[in-house]
């Protein structure tokens, strides 16, 4: 997808039911600090998909600057990625995220072990689409997120979580599936 379509892609996450345009995100972007984010995520994301590794790692420094997310050149990321607090949020290298992602503040995404080779070497996350992560979310080495599967706020996720599981805890352990949360929740809302 070429840059125009990701970003795209990701402000119909923030702003459901609006169509997409380069006034509209220019405008949102000044009150949707995870857009700004999103924008810098997908400018480093195609710079460094093009060959442009220096200039796209000259953008991992602005973002930690504008919004206090740390972004490692290399990602792959899928459309409709939503940051919805992106201070403190760190992804590695390598990760691999699916279409329609969301990451609360603070989500970590990095390698197992720093000290042995460099982070093209190192094993990283993969993320499938329709998860969620919860604020300050670790998932450590080439772990798994199933599609659609939610983790808990504050959760170390140590090893692969199927699809559609609800994960909670240090480390992270099965407490439930999707459909059944999504389900309790609408019934104690009645």
């Amino acid at each position: 997808m070429t840059f125009r379509e990701l970003v795209f892609s990701d402000y119909v996450r923030y702003r459901p039911g609006s169509r997409p345009s380069w006034p509209a995100v220019v405008l949102r972007i000044g009150t949707l600090p995870g857009l700004l984010a999103s924008v810098l995520l997908r400018a480093q994301q195609c710079l460094h998909r093009s060959g442009r590794t220096r200039i796209a790692d000259q953008l991992r420094t602005l973002g930690n600057v504008l919004v206090g997310a740390d972004f490692g050149a290399g990602m792959q990321i899928g459309k409709g990625f939503m940051l919805a607090h992106p201070v403190g949020v760190t992804i590695g290298f390598g990760l691999v995220i699916g279409d329609d992602v969301t990451f609360a503040g603070g989500v970590t995404a990095a390698a197992r072990y720093y000290d042995q080779g460099d982070e093209t070497e190192q094993e990283w996350a993969t993320i499938g689409d329709g998860a969620m992560l919860g604020a300050h979310v670790v998932l450590v080495g080439g772990v798994t997120i199933g599609r659609n599967a939610m983790v808990g706020a504050n959760s170390v996720v140590l090893s692969d979580v199927p699809d559609d599981a609800v994960v909670m805890g240090s480390p992270a352990r099965r407490i439930g599936t999707r459909a059944n949360a999504t389900a309790t929740a609408s019934e104690t809302a009645s």
